[in-house]
């Protein structure tokens, strides 16, 4: 696509597609695409945003455009992106947009979209908005002098109080929660509710000043709670990224839990109690080998979908399944939310400590990942890599010798001009070769310029 990427636009703040008034015409575009569906007599969306400095230029720039096309706002004010969603739900609205780069530094932003019911938009959905975002013309002086008309919402209480129910009164009395909020949008919302349990909350990351969003802190930081964890004696560690909709865990010994631990530890649990429909859960490309084999044991089934948890979300949607998120620490509990949510992770996994009587570190010890490597190579251009017919010879010829022994992966990130690189294998010299040979391959048949550390 042209503007969006694996998950809505994204952009350096001084870049073309967050200027203003390609925002304002996106916002236009939002508006006309709404209101080519006749559902209902007036057209409304929610409005919320992490806490980037340049989120207000970004609000009013949007709220403007969609304002042009008669549609009615509401101003969700600084809030986790799952708020957004659920304010979406619960109030019917047409649609939902987040302003925010997610882990991505303060000097980017960027847009996501969100349909009825708090679903992310379908690819082709997006096609469709931008076709008429091209059809737009330039946005003139006077489109930026009237102030549009916005209604306030308490997106931010609303949200935590559907959440109220997941653990008993007082369920964490007594347990010492080191909690990273990356300065990011749940700042004012994970640890009010872990607080509201009993928990004793450690803070870290919890002072945003608008340029400091992720900034050494946060889940592309777990090491910050892995630290503190051990340091401070607490029983586990939280970590999200800057816009709440992932997490990153620890346990009582600083060990990581990242997605496809809790993924093992939630799909185990459930399986157990007859919670899990269809026994299968779903989980990415970039998932672990360790988890098709943890959770085989329990007798479920693991389903691959391409990266990004839209693609989880519409699979277990077609399926029926309701447990599903990414390695990176998206998770998509469907009978509560359908979108990523960092903080109902969380809890649930606290609801399997509490129900089991286990600490964290005995949860994740059932899951035993396979040793992976991954790097990332800098591009010139992106050759579309089934057309590669020399590299895709060479790359069958490497996963046959690897059969059940590992695997690997090749892919362009979606947003940046990067190729991803992925070797897993069952043991660490099978997998630091597998590597070795996949950067050599991408390095002969793509124009590659320099590797970049993950």
């Amino acid at each position: 696509m042209k503007y969006f990427g694996t998950d809505g636009i994204r952009d350096r703040v001084t870049g073309p597609l967050l200027d203003q008034k390609f925002v304002f015409r996106l916002g236009r575009a939002v508006g006309r695409w709404m209101r080519q569906s006749p559902a209902s007599a007036s057209y409304h969306v929610a409005i919320g945003r992490d806490t980037r400095s340049s989120g207000g230029y970004l609000f009013l720039s949007l709220a403007r455009g969609l304002d042009a096309e008669k549609i009615k706002i509401f101003d969700a004010g600084v809030c986790p992106t799952p708020a957004v969603a659920t304010t979406v739900r619960d109030l019917n609205l047409n649609m939902g947009i987040v302003i925010t780069a997610s882990h991505n530094p303060a000097t980017d932003n960027g847009i996501k979209l969100f349909g009825p019911s708090g679903f992310k938009l379908r690819e082709e959905q997006e096609e469709e908005i931008e076709a008429i975002l091209d059809s737009i013309p330039e946005a003139s002086s006077e489109d930026f002098e009237f102030t549009p008309a916005v209604r306030y919402y308490e997106a931010r209480r609303h949200y935590l109080d559907h959440y109220e129910d997941i653990l008993p009164d007082g369920a964490l009395m007594g347990i010492r929660i080191v909690l990273d909020c990356s300065n990011g949008a749940t700042y004012r919302t994970s640890g009010e509710l872990l607080g509201r349990f009993g928990a004793q909350v450690i803070p870290f990351g919890c002072e945003p000043t608008g340029d400091n969003i992720n900034a050494d802190v946060g889940s592309e930081n777990p090491q910050v709670i892995s630290k503190a964890t051990v340091e401070l004696n607490a029983h586990l560690g939280i970590s999200h990224d800057g816009d709440g909709d992932r997490v990153i865990l620890c346990d009582h010994l600083g060990r990581v839990i990242d997605g496809d631990a809790v993924l093992a530890i939630l799909g185990n649990g459930w399986a157990a109690r007859n919670e899990l429909p269809g026994m299968a859960v779903v989980a990415t490309i970039m998932s672990n080998l360790g988890l098709d084999k943890c959770l085989a044991d329990a007798g479920v089934r693991l389903e691959r979908v391409g990266v990004g948890d839209r693609q989880v979300f519409y699979a277990m949607q077609k399926a029926g399944y309701v447990l599903g998120g990414e390695a990176s620490g998206h998770f998509i509990a469907m009978n509560h939310l359908p979108t990523g949510d960092g903080l109902l992770a969380a809890l649930l996994v606290l609801r399997e400590m509490m129900k089991s009587e286990k600490t964290l570190a005995d949860l994740a010890s059932i899951f035993s990942p396979f040793p992976q490597l991954k790097k990332n190579l800098n591009v010139k251009q992106k050759l579309p890599l089934e057309e590669q017919t020399a590299l895709q010879n060479a790359l069958n010829s490497l996963n046959g010798r690897l059969g059940q022994r590992g695997r690997i992966l090749l892919r362009y990130s979606g947003t940046e001009p990067k190729i991803r690189l992925l070797a897993e294998a069952e043991d660490p010299d099978l997998a630091t070769n597998t590597m070795e040979e996949l950067e050599s391959l991408v390095h002969t048949h793509l124009p590659v310029t320099q590797s970049t550390p993950l």
